[in-house]
């Protein structure tokens, strides 16, 4: 009886044990956003618990965060994506009056989302390179970066083609249920919509848009409950005459071409919402997360690699 009596204390010590660290663990994070974590994965290690504070001035926001979600993830390294997933240390600010420019200026890190992990919407994968298409000058301010169109995607590779990390409903790269994966780094980020972020947020208001984020250049990044919104871009009919031969299947970014008018949003997925204020919406169908803003972004998101 004595040794049944003292194995029962024993494990209740251990459960007790348990439970206190995964408490300590949850009430690390800030902001209120962790309250559909994984507790096996935050056990095991301290140091992915997620960590975000934001900073107000007069004409910016800062967030400072290190890149872990407030929410569950999938299991990484996976067959699609070999990379752990590990802490950073992101200082990003933007500006608090968003400045309209009237044309687009093509991004890469696009935005951040209220829990503190970044809005990646294209891929390192590339098929073939252009030796003509001229890039995105990175060194100079963005007063001074010439305008580049959507249609250009220009970046420092100068891609052909861009592999794309959702084709249809289908993920790719090792995406795990909130549309998001890991790179070389250790980062987590996003390419779809998070869809573990916007079940902690979604009761929080009866509207139908949710604001989940921060683009680089102020303006807010919502998603519609609902669906409402269409993108107006569209694949390309027929098929692949260069490049990686086959058919238009959304495989790659240029497989899409935008067509003034086809849906709800814009060039950079944005619109004016009820109360006349531009927004960034992420959508289920491509382009996902936009691959332009319409403001000036800071240069706390240009230097991100």
């Amino acid at each position: 009886v004595y040794v049944s009596i003292k194995g029962w204390v024993d494990h209740m010590k251990s459960v007790l044990a348990l439970t206190l660290v995964f408490l300590s663990l949850k009430s690390f994070a800030h902001e209120n956003y962790n309250t559909d974590i994984n507790p096996l994965l935050f056990v095991q290690n301290k140091a992915l618990s997620n960590y975000v504070v934001f900073e107000k001035s007069n004409n910016f926001l800062t967030i400072k965060s290190n890149g872990i979600p407030s929410h569950a993830v999938g299991n990484f390294p996976n067959s699609g994506n070999p990379n752990h997933i590990t802490a950073q240390k992101h200082i990003l600010r933007v500006p608090k009056y968003p400045q309209w420019t009237g044309s687009t200026i093509s991004s890469t890190h696009f935005g951040v989302a209220v829990n503190g992990v970044l809005f990646v919407p294209r891929t390192a994968g590339c098929w073939g390179t252009v030796t003509h298409r001229p890039t995105t000058n990175f060194h100079l301010r963005p007063s001074q970066r010439p305008r580049s169109s959507q249609s250009e995607f220009s970046s420092k590779r100068e891609c052909e083609w861009r592999e794309e990390a959702i084709i249809g409903n289908k993920s790719r790269l090792g995406l795990d249920d909130n549309f998001a994966h890991v790179q070389r780094n250790g980062m987590y980020h996003y390419h779809g919509v998070p869809t573990g972020l916007i079940r902690q947020l979604e009761n929080e208001s009866d509207k139908d848009l949710i604001m989940i984020g921060y683009a680089a250049d102020g303006y807010e990044i919502q998603v519609s409950k609902d669906s409402k919104y269409q993108s107006s871009y569209q694949l390309k009919s027929g098929k692949r005459l260069m490049g990686p031969r086959g058919r238009f299947d959304g495989s790659y970014t240029e497989d899409f071409e935008y067509i003034s008018g086809s849906g709800d949003l814009d060039e950079c997925n944005g619109l004016l919402t009820d109360d006349k204020q531009y927004s960034y919406i992420l959508t289920h169908e491509f382009p996902f997360v936009p691959r332009c803003w319409r403001g000036e972004p800071d240069e706390s998101f240009l230097r991100l690699r």
